[in-house]
């Protein structure tokens, strides 16, 4: 009896080691075109299902591709209401792995396992992602046929055919009865909670019902407690997240619960000697099957529920709102999602928007330090009083965005994505040395102030020149971050140009106003000073286009034509 046991709970473990296998080598696969996918997650509800659906097939798990929906609501990715279309969506999606297992096709478990080592010889990263996936499907199958065959052994003793009988679902009088069905959802849902796996809990429903133990009512009946049950997950990333992805959250577990109050009144219409639901299930099956029919019932369930809820999307979305209301103005987007990490094409994008970020803060320092020369209003004068702050506050957001992408070097990455962390993070160390260079020029600019130093008129003139080019280039860089066309490169080429000649232009002619008398020579020093660090911001800003054109190059991202 326990070695029975131990066969079985041995082939569940190769059962969902084979799922992540499988489900990780797939994610690999399609991961560089998760960026596009999502692209089109907002032009409508439908759409949206759409999307979800395809992406939890691609993944195969609806927990994870809402904990990534989750995750891109966090980050501000999504509204709440493509993010509900998205979780319709990952419903029906993760079917595909009932319907998968269903098929009695034992014979492709070792060919599988033989084909996927063999594909993990490449070096090439492609395809030894796919030997994951095929490799996966061979230990799914080896696990499922596993557990079937100790199923059965144990379906012959009345000790444990009897526990099994505790909720049985069949109908009396074309009725399930309330108690059995109401606990058998109950069990489901609290065996899904543990495994956090509706897909892992649909395969030993099918294996308990390839073995005799179950039947199609009560198998369905589990089912139904799963779908509610794989909620869970999707809660537990949000507890950490803005109150919109709480909402979305939310929004996951009304949709699922919904569902299954939904199935669960039309088992009241009965056809023959049963509900509804199961005689059509039977007619889609062909009559065939144990297994193909809780695969079918499974998906007709997530089909029909998505189908019946679709319209009332935008009412699902405002009772979340209600339930968990936001301020207006206090939702706060974190760029750096750690839920995207999973998703390493988007993550890498979301920390191009927290650089730009990051960036825009460090230029507005470098202005406002430069501003205090001659155009130091009342504004310029206050923001001046919190330079030191924010100096912490871009030390802060390099560490933050460096930690990001070390965890994120952490993970098994295509060597595309894995060439792009060194840009950024050298990026993200140009905009820290930006922000370095503000409290340089101030301490210029003060000794200039105490020492009642005033720069000639032609200095004056060239000085402001080179202030409105850096703000040009500047703007070049942060829209470089997020959006590298032709156009922007070009420009960015002729602007450092033209800034390089300004600089060495207005160094030779300063010099020699000093040689020839017109500047003083204490004032002339503190002017090439101040060139110099100009000179360095321009250079650090050079840095982060051409690692942006390097960034997108590598993304495989058409660039536009100018």
């Amino acid at each position: 009896m326990f070695a029975t046991f131990v066969q079985v709970f041995g082939g569940l473990a190769i059962f969902i080691y084979g799922m992540k296998l499988m489900s990780d080598g797939l994610h690999q696969v399609a991961g560089e075109k998760m960026r596009s996918i999502l692209r089109i997650f907002s032009v409508n509800p439908l759409i949206a299902v759409v999307s979800g659906a395809a992406v939890t097939c691609v993944i195969q798990s609806s927990s994870a591709s809402t904990v990534m929906v989750i995750g891109f609501v966090n980050a501000g990715l999504l509204s709440l209401i493509q993010a509900i279309g998205l979780i319709f969506g990952a419903n029906i999606g993760t079917t595909i792995t009932a319907q998968l297992v269903a098929f009695d096709i034992s014979w492709i478990i070792m060919p599988a396992i033989i084909v996927g080592l063999l594909l993990s010889f490449s070096k090439r990263q492609k395809i030894t992602n796919w030997s994951e996936t095929v490799i996966g499907l061979g230990f799914l199958f080896l696990g499922m046929e596993l557990m079937s065959s100790e199923l059965k052994t144990l379906a012959q003793l009345e000790s444990f055919k009897k526990a099994f009988l505790t909720f049985q679902c069949a109908p009396v009088n074309g009725m399930i009865p309330a108690g059995a069905l109401f606990g058998a959802i109950f069990i489901g849902l609290i065996a899904t909670m543990i495994i956090q796996s509706s897909s892992a809990c649909s395969g030993i429903v099918i294996a308990l019902g390839a073995s005799g133990l179950l039947d199609i009512y009560t198998a369905v009946a589990l089912i139904l407690g799963s779908n509610i049950g794989t909620t869970v997950t999707a809660q537990l990333a949000a507890m950490t997240a803005n109150r919109v992805a709480k909402q979305a959250a939310l929004a996951h577990t009304l949709f699922n619960v919904l569902g299954v109050i939904i199935i669960c009144i039309s088992f009241l219409i009965t056809y023959g000697n049963e509900p509804v639901f199961f005689a059509v299930i039977k007619k889609l099956s062909l009559n065939g099957e144990l297994p193909r029919q809780i695969a079918n019932a499974h998906t007709l369930f997530n089909v029909f529920t998505t189908l019946v809820l679709l319209p009332f999307i935008p009412l699902l979305a405002l009772i979340c709102e209600k339930v968990i209301p936001v301020a207006p103005g206090k939702i706060k987007y974190q760029y750096l999602e750690p839920h995207l990490l999973d998703t390493p094409s988007i993550a890498l994008t979301q920390t191009t928007y927290a650089l730009r970020r990051m960036l825009q803060k460090a230029w507005r320092m470098i202005d406002c330090a430069l501003n205090l020369y001659n155009r130091n209003d009342t504004k310029n004068q206050l923001f001046a009083r919190q330079l030191e702050k924010r100096e912490a506050d871009i030390d802060e957001r390099q560490k933050n965005i460096t930690e990001y992408l070390a965890q994120l070097m952490g993970k098994k990455l295509p060597r595309q994505e894995a060439e792009q962390i060194p840009l950024l993070l050298h990026c993200t160390n140009d905009v820290e040395r930006i922000g370095d260079h503000t409290a340089i020029i101030q301490n210029i600019i003060t000794q200039m102030r105490q020492n009642e130093l005033q720069l000639s008129k032609q200095a004056e003139k060239e000085y402001d020149l080179l202030h409105d080019k850096l703000i040009e280039i500047a703007d070049v860089s942060a829209e470089m971050l997020t959006r590298c066309t032709s156009t922007l490169i070009k420009k960015s080429a002729v602007l450092y140009d033209e800034i390089d000649k300004m600089l060495n232009e207005y160094e030779t002619e300063h010099i020699s106003r000093i040689n020839n008398g017109d500047c003083r020579p204490q004032v002339g020093i503190l002017y090439l000073e101040l060139l110099v660090e100009l000179r360095k911001i321009s250079r650090h800003l050079l840095n982060i286009n051409e690692r942006s054109e390097m960034f997108y190059d590598n993304f495989n991202v058409e660039i536009e034509k100018s």
